[in-house]
């Protein structure tokens, strides 16, 4: 019988053959460009002048012809002329010639005729003559007309995650609006017969549903927008109304539990009742039963409901899916530097693991100290600062290893 999809692949395979070729993207809108950071841009942007525009003084001091000041030294100065002074935002008229110089304060325009600038703090003023103690090379403390932002230059890249130093180049060079791509809608669907609201009584068999709403609030922290459905039960016409519902409002369907045995087969045959389903299932731990599946304009991804499961396949998976969605270039999640373990972490093999861990700064480095417990409790979550990974195929890390760090930021 041919398999109707792909089951407990690599966690690379995802993002090479089902996220990366997802063809989905959301809508192109035009914003202020001071409300874009964290959006993918949608064009490429060049600079239509130069950054700052004008050679200026990055000091307090005296603009001069540089080589008028060669040799110079406290026990043989060079003397010069003071001819004026450099005003913030106004041109200096004139041109200074050998043997001048000009007061400029740090940002000032620097004059015709000079190419350098002297610290103040390496100088005497005398009347209208100035003794210069060091000598200063062409170009020195001076920030070329250009050396910021080059005319034409590329400024931002079609697909390129929008920054706070974008923000600042794109407005000082008057680009005042930008065409990015939409950030996804993401409709999640709580499901479990064994789940109940937060607001209700519970028996001891149940379990208050606390996963849509942590994830609702993460989501939101990084300015998604999110709709969250019924707590459903797992029954296979309530599913498909779920997911319907979740089809028609969002850009991404997130199937939130669901990983009983029945359930998972309502998630699995919901999915292809609308579309396909891709990928069943992920080499990794915690995170193991995710289901990976699409219509031709739509994302359905089915995430465990055992907390830990549930919040690193967000991680790992939803969070580069929606990036993908709207845009960006770069998905994947990368770590954010190195730690070091502080106890032996064994892993079983055929799987790659993901472990929470809490932060210490050390004395030379940072130190990780694992938070364990097993996929079905949530508080390793609320105490930790990120996750450290133990690659596939090794058996574990040992104190004092060096890992990679991921931090949920």
């Amino acid at each position: 019988m041919k398999k109707r999809f792909q089951v407990f692949v690599p966690r690379q395979e995802i993002y090479e053959n089902f996220i990366d070729k997802l063809d989905i993207r959301t809508e192109i809108m035009k914003i202020k460009t001071e409300d874009s950071l964290g959006y993918a841009s949608a064009e490429d942007i060049y600079s239509p002048e130069n950054l700052p525009g004008f050679d200026k003084s990055t000091v307090d001091g005296y603009a001069v012809y540089a080589e008028d000041t060669f040799g110079s030294s406290d026990g043989n100065p060079a003397f010069l002329k003071i001819v004026g002074e450099v005003f913030m935002g106004e041109e200096y008229i004139g041109e200074i010639k050998s043997g001048e110089c000009v007061k400029i304060p740090t940002g000032g325009m620097l004059p015709k005729g000079a190419n350098a600038v002297v610290m103040v703090e390496n100088t005497k003023e005398f009347g209208k003559r100035v003794e210069i103690y060091k000598s200063v090379a062409p170009g020195e403390n001076v920030l070329s007309k250009d050396e910021d932002v080059k005319k034409d230059s590329i400024m931002l890249n079609k697909g390129e995650s929008i920054n706070i130093g974008h923000i600042h180049n794109l407005m000082s060079l008057g680009i005042t609006s930008i065409k990015v791509y939409k950030k996804p809608t993401i409709c999640i669907i709580p499901t479990g017969d064994e789940v109940v609201e937060p607001t209700e009584q519970r028996i001891k068999t149940q379990i208050r549903d606390g996963n849509s709403y942590a994830l609702m609030a993460w989501l939101k922290s990084f300015g998604y927008e999110v709709k969250r459905f019924r707590l459903i039960k797992d029954d296979p016409d309530e599913f498909k109304e779920g997911v319907k519902w979740g089809l028609e409002n969002g850009d991404i369907v997130v199937i939130s539990g669901g990983s009983s045995l029945g359930a998972r087969d309502y998630s699995l045959s919901t999915i292809e009742h609308f579309g396909e389903v891709l990928y069943n299932g992920v080499q990794v731990k915690p995170g193991k039963p995710v289901i990976f599946g699409k219509t031709k304009e739509k994302v359905i991804l089915g995430l465990p409901g055992n907390p830990t499961s549930f919040i690193v396949s967000s991680f790992l998976f939803l969070f580069p899916t929606l990036k993908k969605l709207s845009g960006h270039n770069l998905f994947k999640p990368e770590p954010d530097f190195y730690v070091r373990i502080t106890t032996n972490v064994p892993t079983a093999q055929g799987r790659e693991r993901f472990i929470f861990v809490k932060l210490e700064k050390g004395k030379y480095e940072i130190l990780a100290h694992p938070i364990l417990g097993e996929s079905g409790i949530a508080s390793p979550f609320r105490m930790a600062d990120g996750i450290v990974r133990i690659p596939l195929g090794k058996e574990g890390l040992y104190k004092d290893e060096l890992c990679e760090f991921y931090s949920w930021r």
